[in-house]
């Protein structure tokens, strides 16, 4: 009996265990995903790809500012070939502590700008320097562009306040330097308020652009010139060792060109300025700013003269 018991248990649990079997054959199991992991690159052969086109110019310099390596950005840049550069010393200023720009001549006498920045790394057990380039030509012109048009007059053209005064203190310095004379020229249009009550603004605006013209017409090339203040004029003039008179020279052309000037306008206002000169040498410790300030008062002399011969 209890034989029958048992055979009967072991046929049910079949019979289960094959009608379990049947039902996972329904089930449709989802196929397997493709492994999406990208396949490692040769990070080696990848560093020596960007490095070599990098469009910024990348050298490698040892500690004796020996070139060792330079890329492809950094040879056109230099105008160099590899061969001729490696070996050699770099020649451009290497700085860790900030970027710095410098000016690179082309054989067609046109200039690059370029920015330096130089980082430290290690070659092995060697210690070199990373110098990267980057052409900022047109970037430095819009910026040259940028100073030029706030250091000029809108009206005249000529060198504002500031724009003078910063042109003028570099030439003071060279002129201490190499040992030259110079004059100062302190103009004071006469009369420009009155222009302005008579005429009206625009005509007063005129007078002082064809001031500007007089101004222009007399110096010469390297000679400076700025629209100081609102009716104000200054000129800095050099007097080189063959020229010491060069100062009483343009205070004549100047009277001159205005009496041309004027006589050409038959009708109409007339243009008239008071001049104040102060002279520089080489033994002058005169600072800027007492030139101006010398030249200034014998103008205000030259108006006040004029105001009593009247």
């Amino acid at each position: 009996m209890a034989a029958r018991v048992n055979a009967k248990k072991k046929t049910v649990a079949k019979r289960k265990t094959v009608a379990k079997r049947k039902s996972a054959a329904k089930v449709k199991r989802p196929a397997k995903k493709k492994s999406s992991k990208p396949v490692e690159l040769n990070m080696g052969g990848m560093k020596e790809l960007l490095v070599e086109t990098s469009p910024d110019g990348i050298v490698a310099v040892d500690r004796k500012g020996v070139v060792r390596y330079l890329n492809a950005a950094a040879q056109k840049l230099l105008h160099t070939k590899s061969a001729e550069m490696v070996g050699q010393k770099f020649g451009l200023p290497i700085d860790t502590n900030r970027p710095q720009e410098v000016s690179i001549a082309e054989s067609d006498h046109q200039e690059i700008v370029a920015e330096i920045r130089t980082t430290e790394a290690k070659l092995g057990r060697e210690k070199i320097y990373v110098v990267s380039l980057r052409d900022i030509t047109e970037r430095a012109k819009m910026e040259a562009q940028l100073r030029a048009l706030s250091d000029v007059d809108p009206l005249t053209g000529l060198l504002n306040r500031r724009g003078f005064l910063d042109a003028s203190q570099r030439q003071l310095n060279l002129a201490k330097r190499q040992k030259w004379g110079m004059s100062l020229f302190f103009l004071d249009l006469d009369g420009l308020k009155w222009i302005n009550d008579e005429y009206g603004h625009l005509e007063g605006d005129q007078a002082l652009i064809e001031t500007g013209a007089i101004l222009r017409k007399t110096v010469r090339g390297p000679d400076l010139i700025g629209r100081y203040a609102g009716d104000e004029f200054t000129i800095l003039a050099f007097e080189g060792t063959d020229d010491l008179d060069a100062g009483d020279k343009i205070t004549t052309r100047l009277r001159e060109n205005l009496d041309v000037h004027n006589a050409r306008k038959r009708a109409g206002r007339k243009i008239s300025f008071s001049i104040g000169v102060s002279k520089f040498d080489s033994d002058n410790t005169a600072s800027l700013e007492n030139l101006i300030d010398d030249a200034d008062y014998r103008m205000y002399e030259e108006k006040r003269q004029k105001r009593r011969t009247r």
